[in-house]
């Protein structure tokens, strides 16, 4: 029975991305990552470090607002003085604040960096007006993908939501007795019930996160999917067009051949089968150590030789054996092999015996 896979017929996008589609999309900035997972770790490094540096955060932000309160007779009571103490509060509340934003920028680079690797985009700094444009935009919200943020964004509300009410609720019996001590015992109890609900929050977010990463990597390798045809396209666009590989490979034999029958009348002598095979050799004794292969051929190729080698003078020795050795053992270029030296040196004294006859 015969089962026909008609979708690879029909140009479905059933095959994973090569690599080289894989490097065209990096290079354009097209990516697997999830927002959302480095807003989470953002978050979960700021309530770690909160946790950490908070109260040391806290007293010295203190400090500074008495210290600013504390001059405020010494002030003009102008707007300029107003104006100057809380420039004062706001700059010393920035710096008090500093290192801990920095840990959460340096968390936030560091997962999309994770996520990505290194990529250098200056093409993404050139704004696109695309993204922009209302038109776009409500394509964008009307469509199959935007419908799907749409879901992930209300389905992250509700559980946050759910999350939120469930950590408040086990905070209601202490909020009862809030106020039943000192200003500082309510700071502490507020401070540690934020922090509470914060962290049940963070970790919601992180496995909420965690699934939105899993779910941009799966629906990318959906999204870049190849068909076969494109498949046979890259490789085609990578390897050349098997029609122009062919007409170069016929080019180089054509001069590779123009230089070969360029030889033969350079050469010393044309061995001969008589007519089925031709090799002319090439022998100087200062600068070759051995006799040299300049030109070979079969047949037609062979009868080409002889008539280049009859037209140049150079003398033909027909010799069958040795003739079809040559051939079979030797490419053009390279020196005989030691097995045939004996066999071509008689060759070669037939030759300038002649020519001393001569």
């Amino acid at each position: 029975m015969l089962v026909f896979e008609l979708q690879r017929f029909a140009g479905e996008k059933t095959e994973r991305a090569t690599p080289q589609r894989r490097r065209e999309l990096r290079r354009e900035g097209k990516l697997p990552r999830s927002m959302e997972l480095t807003s989470a770790l953002t978050l979960a490094a700021l309530l770690v470090a909160l946790r950490i540096f908070g109260p040391q955060v806290w007293v010295g932000w203190l400090n500074s607002l008495q210290q600013q309160l504390g001059n405020l007779g010494q002030m003009p009571d102008t707007l300029t003085g107003i104006s100057g103490m809380l420039d004062g509060i706001v700059w010393k509340t920035f710096l008090t604040l500093a290192p801990l934003l920095a840990i959460g920028v340096f968390v936030g680079i560091a997962s999309a960096f994770a996520q990505v690797g290194p990529v250098f985009l200056p093409n993404q700094v050139i704004p696109d007006w695309q993204r922009i444009n209302p038109l776009s935009g409500i394509k964008r919200l009307w469509s199959l993908r935007g419908l799907a943020d749409s879901v992930k964004s209300l389905l992250k509300l509700v559980a946050v939501a759910g999350v939120a009410y469930w950590s408040v609720k086990g905070d209601v019996p202490r909020l009862r007795t809030l106020g039943q001590g000192g200003v500082a015992a309510v700071i502490a109890q507020l401070a540690a019930m934020v922090f509470r609900i914060g962290l049940d929050l963070t970790a919601a977010l992180l496995i909420l996160a965690f699934l939105d990463f899993l779910f941009q990597r799966f629906d990318f390798e959906r999204s870049i999917r190849m068909s076969i045809e494109e498949i046979r396209q890259e490789m085609k666009n990578q390897e050349g067009d098997p029609r122009v590989k062919s007409q170069f490979r016929q080019r180089g034999r054509a001069l590779a051949m123009q230089r070969m029958m360029q030889e033969v009348p350079k050469a010393d002598v044309v061995v001969t089968n008589p007519t089925h095979f031709a090799v002319a050799l090439r022998y100087d004794a200062q600068q070759m150590a051995a006799p040299m292969v300049v030109a070979k051929g079969q047949d037609e190729l062979a009868w080409r030789i002889r008539t280049l080698a009859d037209k140049a003078g150079v003398p033909r020795v027909e010799n069958r054996p040795l003739a079809q050795s040559l051939y079979r053992a030797t490419d053009v270029g390279n020196q005989i092999p030691k097995e045939l030296f004996h066999a071509v040196a008689e060759v070669l004294a037939l030759v300038y015996q002649g020519r001393k006859g001569k």
